[in-house]
């Protein structure tokens, strides 16, 4: 048994916030903590693997080292929205360079990306356990942000919700024991979005509901290379279950993801 009196002694990095990365995450209290885990939910297609690439790349630059299972995306493709975050090229100009075998600028600016480890592999608990473990013997420490691309990749049956519950169990569990924040990245109902257009699905469309344990939860859709984020869940501050209070983002060739309001969406 433990004395909340002297939580500050124990608790280490738990509860710490990582670094905004937008100013409108700043101002509607979207924070992503240490010890916790996060999802970032959405229909396929509404960018939500190019806004988790984009929080790796401001963390990573912030000096958060990072672990990216990405079972969703190959290497080449990772590579090339990276790339163009990271250099402002859009995805012809890198195909260009990487075609004609100029990437020596591509291969400079990843160098300061050394901190971020990726696993192309589709993982299971025991798979990422392993690789959590490997990454804390190379570097010293465990990863400060782990991502996971996505969920329905890390059961067999993309229908098993008592399976897909348990993984955020035990990641929610290993969060708290490595003091790693841990953003799952997870799809919501197709059905949903087609009658609700480029509008971010509430909480209860994501599918399987599997938000039981994740405390922070934001769902999101898109409109061509408009990109709506909705907060849905938020242990530590201001949510909207129904996805009516919406910012807006945009989604440049370059996959890099620019900060464009703040608005309530009155539907």
């Amino acid at each position: 048994m433990y004395s909340l009196r002297k939580f500050n002694g124990r608790t280490g990095n738990i509860g710490q916030p990582l670094p905004d990365v937008f100013p409108s995450f700043a101002l509607a209290r979207i924070t992503f903590r240490q010890g916790a885990t996060s999802m970032i939910a959405g229909p396929p297609g509404s960018f939500k693997s190019v806004t988790a690439l984009n929080l790796m790349v401001s963390w990573a630059m912030a000096g958060k080292s990072i672990l990216y299972f990405s079972a969703d995306s190959d290497e080449f493709t990772v590579a090339k929205r990276v790339c163009g975050i990271l250099t402002g090229d859009d995805s012809d100009t890198f195909e260009a360079n990487a075609n004609s075998g100029h990437v020596e600028r591509y291969e400079s600016v990843l160098a300061s990306l050394d901190q971020v480890q990726f696993v192309y592999k589709q993982p299971d608990m025991d798979s990422i356990g392993r690789h959590v473990a490997a990454f804390e013997a190379v570097h010293g420490a465990y990863p400060d942000v782990i991502f996971v691309d996505n969920l329905i990749d890390t059961v067999e049956d993309p229908t098993d919700w008592g399976g897909m519950i348990a993984m955020i169990r035990d990641l929610d569990g290993m969060a708290r024991e490595t003091q790693a924040h841990i953003c799952i990245l997870h799809h919501a109902s197709e059905e949903w979005s087609k009658s609700h257009p480029s509008q971010p699905p509430p909480s209860w469309a994501i599918q399987g509901k599997v938000t039981q344990l994740s405390r922070l939860v934001l769902t999101v859709a898109n409109s061509g290379m408009a990109l709506y984020l909705a907060c849905v869940k938020n242990t530590n501050g201001p949510q909207d279950r129904e996805a009516r209070v919406i910012l807006q983002f945009l989604v440049g060739p370059n996959m890099r993801v620019e900060d464009v309001s703040f608005r309530r969406d009155m539907r």
